[in-house]
């Protein structure tokens, strides 16, 4: 078996955590600097981060099983 699809899996989810990393410092600036209230606006971006990588973990964990069933790979079916 190749461990190709697993590796961009983790690829994927190693950028996932650089972005996170590097939005929870400038969100944590803005809190510092009283710029940010939580608000409408501020509910509506974290909901669809969480939602982005809710996603990715859904279904990159889908497409990677799928992968490893498909034919060109072996033991698929």
């Amino acid at each position: 078996m190749s461990f190709l699809p697993v590796g961009k899996y983790l690829v994927g989810l190693a950028f996932f955590g650089f972005i996170y990393w590097l939005l929870d410092g400038i969100m944590e600036a803005f809190i510092s600097e009283n710029i940010h209230t939580a608000g409408t606006t501020f509910n509506l971006m974290h909901a669809m981060w969480t939602g982005t990588l809710l996603v990715y973990l859904v279904f990159g964990g889908w497409w990677v099983i799928r992968t490893y069933n498909e034919k060109n790979q072996f033991g698929g079916m």
